[in-house]
């Protein structure tokens, strides 16, 4: 069974085939194998990479997708099999929602969303309520989200600059928000054209002119990391300007570890991929069973 995302990440690399496994040759790193029937899809976010045509062709022999992403590591285009060009399956089961369930679904992600943000409030030690309001069921994104700005952003020296500003932002700690977001958005947005969603039919988004709803709809619990991770960077060189973030924030979001289930530590990255997969099976499943939400509590920032 195909279950395997390979991230491409390492500029100059160079993907073949040997003995039924796909071959990646890194530049000075050992090379990795991984057999081809294990593969999903193939993931290329970084500059320089190359594919032997016979790699290509036993990827999609093997019903694999490969995901090409630009400059700015954002998807651009996919290279699939003929019979792969349109999803049916995905796309009838997002086009037909169950309205019903789509609202279970964005509760679950409000809920996980609105508990991160208390994880992060309660590392910096603020009185707030987010805790109660969600102990109460009042799962209200947008008065949460008021009350945990108002706190968060004290802990820079200053009160919200109007409130979160997205597009423009002249605030450096907005603007470095912005940044991180984009990044998760991007790391978001390969995963779910890799399981074969389509990321303008979202949850609870609609869409507008050159939107990807689902995109937003998904990240909206990974939000809290970027800020905590941000907060982080603040209290570790208070004497540098937090625009020097952009320098650290893609490493920083990619490889931060979270303790996966109590067992183990995997990289943000691979739990944001486990995710993803998780609401992949439970949305064909028409269950919220076994849907794996990464949550800040979580996280241990002192792997890298």
């Amino acid at each position: 069974m195909s279950y395997h995302i390979i991230h491409i990440l390492n500029h100059a690399s160079r993907l073949s085939v040997d003995r039924g496994c796909l071959v990646c040759d890194i530049p000075d790193k050992p090379q990795r194998r991984v057999p081809l029937e294990d593969i999903l899809a193939v993931i290329v976010a970084a500059k320089g990479v190359s594919f032997s045509a016979e790699s290509l062709s036993a990827l999609l022999r093997n019903n694999s997708i490969v995901l090409h992403c630009d400059h700015n590591y954002k998807p651009i285009g996919k290279t699939v099999g003929l019979h792969r060009v349109v999803h049916n399956e995905v796309l009838d089961i997002q086009v037909f929602q169950d309205l019903f369930y789509m609202r279970q679904i964005w509760d679950e992600i409000i809920k996980a969303k609105i508990s991160n943000q208390a994880c992060v409030l309660d590392g910096i030690n603020a009185k707030h309520k987010l805790w109660e309001y969600i102990k109460a069921g009042n799962l209200d994104e947008g008065n949460a989200a008021r009350h945990y700005w108002k706190y968060y952003f004290k802990k820079f020296g200053h009160s919200s600059p109007g409130g979160r500003t997205t597009k423009g932002a002249q605030d450096p700690v907005n603007g470095m928000l912005n940044y991180g977001y984009a990044v998760i958005a991007a790391m978001v947005h390969r995963l779910l054209l890799a399981h074969g969603f389509n990321p303008a039919i979202g949850v609870y988004h609609k869409y507008r002119f050159r939107s990807d709803p689902l995109v937003y709809d998904i990240m909206e619990p990974l939000r809290p990391f970027c800020d905590f991770m941000l907060l982080r960077f603040r209290q570790s060189n208070m004497r540098k300007q937090i625009d020097e973030w952009a320098k650290f924030a893609a490493k920083d979001i990619v490889f931060s570890k979270i303790n996966m289930f109590g067992a183990k530590n995997i990289s943000f990255n691979l739990a944001i991929d486990k995710y993803i997969t998780s609401f992949s099976s439970c949305f064909r499943a028409k269950t919220l069973n076994n849907l794996y939400i990464p949550l800040l509590k979580d996280i241990t920032f002192n792997e890298k």
